[in-house]
C-alpha cells in the first residue's frame, strides 16, 4: 500500500511541475510583471555567486587561453619567419642572377671583336688582397682553344691576356693594371705606335714610350691597341682615354696618363679572343 501511495504522489508531483513549467513559460512569454520581478530577484541572488566564480576561475581561464594563444602565435611567427627567409633568399638569388646576366650581356656582341673567334668565360677566382691583385682565374682553357698570350676583353675594352699555359678547363688572366703588363697602342687620329703599361690596381695606365713630342694629342683622346708588327692584340681594341699629358724633353717623347676603359673590379664574365697573329698571316 505504501508503495502505491508513493507512486501516486510522484505522479501528482510530476504533473504539477509540468503544469507549473508550462504556466511560467506562458507568463514569461507575455511579459508577466510579477514573474519578471521574481527573475530579477533570482538573478540578484545568483549574481554574487557567479561573480565570485568568475573572479576565482577567470584568471585561470585567461592564463590558459593566453598560453594556448601564445603557442599558436609562436607557431605562426615561426612559419612567417621561414617564409620571409625563403623570400629573402630568393631575392638574393634573383639579384645575383640579374647581376650575372647583366655581366654576361656586357661581353656578348662586342663591336670591335668583329669576326675574331672567341669564347666567353666566367671568372671563378677573383684577385684577393695583395697576394695576387693583378690576375683572375677563368673557366676556359686549352680544351676551348685558349692559348698563352691571347687577349681578353670586356665591353669596356682590353682587360688583360692569358698568362701562362692554360689547363684543360681553366686559365689565368693577367690584368691590364699589372705593372708588368705592356701593350702597343695608338692615340686615335695619330700614326705613332706607343707602348702603354699598367701602374697598379686602381691606377691609370701610362704611355711612356714611342709618342713623339710634336704629335698632336689632347686630353680626352681615345687610345686603342695598335695591332702592328704581329702584335698579340688585334687592332682597334679600346684601351682608355687620355687624362693628362706630360713631356720627356730629353728623349722628345710625350708621356700620357690614360684612364682604362675596362673596369678590373667586380669582374664576372670576359671574352677570350682566340687570336693568333701568325695564323692571320698564313
Amino acid at each position: 500500500m505504501a508503495t502505491g501511495t508513493r507512486t501516486g504522489r510522484s505522479r501528482v508531483t510530476l504533473i504539477f511541475l509540468l503544469l507549473t513549467s508550462a504556466t511560467l513559460l506562458t507568463l514569461d512569454a507575455r511579459d508577466f510583471e510579477p514573474l519578471q520581478r521574481t527573475e530579477e530577484t533570482l538573478t540578484d541572488l545568483i549574481s554574487p555567486l557567479r561573480s565570485g566564480a568568475d573572479r576565482l576561475f577567470g584568471p585561470v581561464g585567461d592564463a590558459w587561453s593566453g598560453i594556448t594563444e601564445y603557442d599558436e602565435l609562436e607557431a605562426e611567427n615561426l612559419v612567417l619567419r621561414e617564409e620571409l627567409q625563403k623570400i629573402e633568399g630568393q631575392q638574393i638569388l634573383d639579384t645575383d642572377a640579374a647581376i650575372r646576366l647583366e655581366s654576361l650581356l656586357d661581353v656578348l656582341g662586342l663591336p670591335y671583336v668583329q669576326d675574331i673567334p672567341n669564347v666567353v668565360a666566367e671568372v671563378v677566382t677573383a684577385n684577393v688582397g695583395n697576394f695576387d691583385r693583378y690576375s683572375v682565374q677563368i673557366n676556359r682553357g686549352a680544351a676551348d682553344g685558349v692559348r698563352n698570350g691571347m687577349p681578353v676583353v670586356t665591353r669596356g675594352g682590353l682587360i688583360g691576356r692569358i698568362d701562362g699555359d692554360p689547363g684543360r678547363r681553366h686559365s689565368r688572366v693577367a690584368l691590364i693594371t699589372d705593372p708588368g703588363f705592356e701593350v702597343g697602342v695608338l692615340v686615335v687620329g695619330t700614326d705613332d705606335v706607343a707602348l702603354a703599361s699598367g701602374s697598379g690596381h686602381g691606377e691609370p695606365l701610362i704611355v711612356g714610350k714611342g709618342l713623339e713630342i710634336d704629335t698632336e694629342v689632347a686630353v680626352g683622346d681615345e687610345v686603342v691597341t695598335s695591332g702592328v708588327d704581329r702584335s698579340r692584340y688585334p687592332a682597334g681594341i679600346p684601351i682608355g682615354t687620355v687624362t693628362e699629358i706630360d713631356y720627356d724633353e730629353a728623349r722628345l717623347f710625350q708621356i700620357l696618363t690614360v684612364n682604362p676603359s675596362a673596369n678590373t673590379d667586380s669582374l664576372g664574365f670576359m671574352t677570350v679572343l682566340l687570336y693568333d697573329p701568325l695564323a692571320e698571316d698564313s
